[in-house]
């Protein structure tokens, strides 16, 4: 049996190619790099953290005093923004501390990245 229809039926050994060049240049790894930071989802779900806890914060502030008693005289309003705003901030600065960064030169183009079942025994 050939050594290609060996590999599309299961059997045998598989081997590994390397894969092709893909023709980036590290100008184009780094711009790639520059738009997922701009759009890492720590960032959107941490800014939409901070827009929601500012809005109960400000309710929590300046609602009024029959609203901010309601739950057992506490001001659930003020501690649940306060919360959301701690956390957004938590989100925005991982995303800021953590950026994404290019595959680094010596090992760009050396596989997938996919985890690949064993092979069958």
């Amino acid at each position: 049996m050939p050594e290609e229809e060996q590999q599309s039926s299961g059997g045998g050994a598989r081997r590994e190619e390397p894969m092709a060049p893909t023709g980036a240049t590290e100008q184009d790894e780094a711009e790639a790099a520059r738009m997922a930071n701009r759009f890492d989802i720590r960032r959107l779900i941490g800014a939409v953290f901070v827009l929601y806890g500012l809005i109960l914060l400000a309710l929590g502030i300046f609602g009024s005093h029959a609203v901010k008693t309601k739950a057992a005289g506490i001001n659930i309003n003020l501690w649940t923004g306060i919360g959301m705003l701690i956390f957004g901030g938590l989100m925005i600065f991982w995303a800021l501390a953590r950026p994404v960064e290019p595959e680094p030169e010596e090992t760009r183009g050396q596989g997938s990245g996919r985890i690949r079942r064993a092979p069958a025994t």
